[in-house]
């Protein structure tokens, strides 16, 4: 066995970790994807989304939250309640203006 020495800049470093990242949660998504979920009553569903049933029903009625219904019951699926309240995310004015200043640092030195 040989001892190999490899020189990266820091951007391929970076380009093989963000490939790295990629690939690895490209398959535990496929992982996740092939476990089938057990749907959720909907007095499950008012503990994961900490809302009143007369709330979801609302929801329901608007089309504003997944669900499922099957005769006359809904079900919900655990993971896909987390992802909607997961698309209410607000980024916070802190974040926003760090996210300005590496802009404008970054457009200054190129």
């Amino acid at each position: 066995m040989s001892n190999q020495l490899f020189m990266m800049s820091e951007d391929q470093i970076q380009d093989f970790a963000d490939r790295s990242f990629e690939k690895a949660k490209t398959y535990f998504e496929a992982q996740k994807d092939t476990e089938q979920e057990i749907p959720i009553p909907i007095d499950d569903a008012t503990k994961v989304v900490n809302l009143t049933k007369p709330t979801i029903y609302g929801l329901v009625h608007k089309n504003k939250i997944p669900y499922r219904k099957k005769g006359k019951r809904l079900y919900f699926l655990k993971s896909e309640l987390i992802a909607w309240i997961n698309s209410g995310k607000r980024t916070s004015k802190t974040t926003l203006n760090e996210k300005v200043d590496d802009f404008l640092f970054k457009k200054r030195f190129q």
